[in-house]
């Protein structure tokens, strides 16, 4: 019985690579099969001008997870708004648990340690 591998690429991945035609590339995951190993990426930067704005699909192997720099506590804050608006729950959800890991790291790095004995009314 062969076991079914989970998809390295979820939609919406922002990732770099080359188009099958070996084009330098960047974008996003639209769709994937991880049966033919194929990603199909919305492109928003590449070698080949003409290829910028469309879908193209490369080979899963040409992809690499776009390199992303950590959200600051404000940024979160705007992209929760966003959320909100669009009414995507699972982003908000996602978004709202970095938050509070942020607050909780905050509070670790400051020293700060909540005393269970303790209850403020002002919490």
């Amino acid at each position: 019985m062969m076991m079914q591998q989970q998809s390295k690429w979820k939609k919406g991945d922002w990732v770099k690579g080359r188009t099958v035609n070996g084009e330098l590339m960047h974008g996003y995951v639209m769709e994937y099969n991880d049966e033919d190993g194929t990603v199909k990426v919305h492109v928003v930067a590449c070698d080949r001008e003409s290829t910028v704005g469309r879908t193209i699909e490369t080979l899963s192997y040409l992809l690499k997870p776009f390199p992303t720099l950590p959200l600051t506590n404000v940024q979160l804050r705007s992209m929760t708004d966003l959320a909100l608006i669009t009414a995507d729950r699972d982003w908000f959800m996602e978004l709202t648990a970095q938050l509070a890991d942020e607050a909780r790291h905050d509070q670790e790095k400051a020293g700060v340690q909540e005393d269970p004995w303790y209850w403020s009314a002002q919490r």
